[in-house]
């Protein structure tokens, strides 16, 4: 039987109230993680415009760090998250966040001092001359200003703990605003390179700098309370965030050491040309980091009301949206790769159009709810993700120094793309086991409106290009987005259940 007070449709669906919380966060997180990412093209396209490609891949590499060794704040907060939004009580609760915000500070110093580490030796090992003395110097300064990000940014996950997804989008957008403005600022007014790659971590410290002022005007009952870390509330965060952990480490060893081992193999020209493929695959990355923001308190909440019927739910429909969202994409970053690079920052990275269109393959699949490790954690399957990840990873690395020698930018694409591929059966089947749902309800439900639309769309999209062979930015973003219409106008008329279209349209109207 259902927890008291739930209330549930006929087909077991969350009640129009729960799904409207669910969707309206999902997008509106969308929203921010997809104005961020398109004010880090923005920073990267000005930054490829005035600077050498050696230069634009010195900043990549040192940059970089602030995504790449947030292993340890990912790790902790997902768990955070998780801990507080499965305690029911409202004032154990604000006690868990107190002891959260201990470890967010430690975290904080280890990350920074790990950067700042982390950019000595790229300097010492793959850079030279003035190069190396920027990367020293805009290392240490990113080091420092992520060690306080961090330790702020335990205030936004409280927002998200709270389920309060709208606020806290709403927060990330207008931080995403202000780092513009400071990065547009320093770049147009022509600031040293070193303190352009300090301050591109400086979206943390915004961000929670924000969300600390709203939880204060909100009322919410989070507060700062001497000890609260105790061995029992550490006990709650601490295993999932060791696996978390080993996910995160994972994570950086496919995507973090591609660039040092094109670097260390190459030259950084080579790290250059593979700059603009791996911002475009950070916008798959990104808006995936982006679902577990709602998933991950919500799977947590489900699994401690014991409520099978929405946690099946929540697997197969998320899956079939987030699918018709990543899918698409996918398919017109693959089909225009080359035409996209060359518009987008110019006919000296057209190199990396086969890299681009490998290393954002694997998305294709990877875009369903029911694999991600946000899902899989809020479900309980913290374990399995993880040593999933983990082999991977390993994977990636002994394919990457075997490849990488011989075919450059698509060989580190091919060893992040090839493990994956092989690991996404294992990990869908832990979903399919987390969420109670079978392989034939996910295909009929999840994989059959949106697969073959998409192979349509790519067929589409590569005769277009043979046809009309686009080369300025009005006619490729044309194209694209005569594509990507066509697809979702098309999914919206067979692909939504009837069901699913009438609460689109009630939180239209609201």
């Amino acid at each position: 039987m259902p927890p008291a007070g739930v209330a549930r449709s006929d087909q077991g669906a969350p009640e129009p109230g729960e799904a409207r919380l669910l969707a309206s966060g999902a997008l509106l997180q969308q929203l921010a993680q997809g104005l961020g990412l398109v004010v880090l093209l923005v920073i990267v396209t000005l930054l490829a415009r005035r600077l050498s490609v050696a230069q634009l891949g010195a900043y990549g590499l040192v940059a970089s760090l602030s995504g790449y060794l947030l292993v340890l704040r990912n790790s902790v907060a997902s768990s955070a998250v998780r801990a507080m939004a499965a305690v029911l009580d409202r004032e154990e609760r604000a006690r868990m966040f107190s002891a959260a915000a201990v470890l967010y500070v430690a975290v904080g110093l280890a990350t920074g001092a790990l950067i700042a580490v982390a950019a000595i030796a790229i300097a010492a090992a793959i850079l030279d001359g003035e190069l190396a003395s920027d990367a020293r110097a805009g290392g240490v300064g990113l080091g420092a200003v992520m060690a306080v990000g961090i330790a702020m940014s335990v205030w936004l996950d409280a927002l998200r703990a709270e389920r309060r997804f709208v606020l806290s989008a709403a927060t990330e957008i207008a931080a995403v605003g202000l780092y513009l403005c400071l990065m547009l600022a320093l770049i147009l007014g022509g600031a040293d390179l070193a303190l352009v790659m300090a301050l591109s971590g400086a979206l943390p410290l915004l961000s929670g700098t924000l969300s600390a002022l709203v939880v204060r005007r909100s009322g919410l009952p989070v507060r700062l309370r001497r000890g609260s870390l105790t061995r029992e509330r550490a006990g709650e965060i601490a295993p999932t965030a060791g696996w978390l952990l080993v996910i995160e480490l994972s994570n950086l060893a496919m995507y973090g050491s591609s660039r040092i081992v094109l670097g260390a193999y190459r030259s950084p020209v080579s790290v250059g040309l593979f700059e603009g493929p791996v911002r475009a695959h950070n916008l798959f990355y990104a808006l995936a980091g982006a679902l577990a923001v709602p998933v991950v308190p919500t799977a947590s909440r489900y699994q401690a009301e014991d409520d099978a019927r929405r946690l099946r739910e929540l697997a197969l429909r998320g899956t079939r949206y987030t699918l018709a969202l990543f899918v698409p994409v996918c398919v017109t970053l693959m089909a225009l790769a080359e035409p996209i690079l060359s518009v987008w920052l110019g006919d000296r990275y057209d190199g990396g159009a086969a890299a681009l269109t490998i290393i954002v393959s694997y998305w294709l699949v990877y875009g369903g709810l029911v694999s991600t490790p946000g899902f899989l954690v809020g479900a309980g399957r913290a374990r399995t993700a993880a040593v999933v990840t983990a082999c991977a990873a390993a994977a990636n690395l002994a394919i990457a120094l075997v490849l990488t020698p011989e075919l450059g930018v698509e060989g580190v694409a091919l060893a992040t793309a090839v493990p994956l591929f092989a690991a996404w059966p294992l990990l869908v089947r832990a979903g399919l086991h987390a969420s109670g749902a079978s392989l034939t309800e996910l295909a009929r439900r999840a994989w059959a409106p949106v697969y073959p639309a998409a192979a349509a769309l790519a067929a589409a999209l590569v005769l277009a290009r043979l046809a009309f062979e686009p080369d300025t930015l009005p006619a490729v973003l044309g194209l694209a987005a005569a594509g990507l219409a066509c697809y979702w106008a098309g999914f919206w008329a067979f692909g939504i259940e009837p069901s699913d279209r009438a609460l689109v349209r009630r939180a239209r109207a609201r």
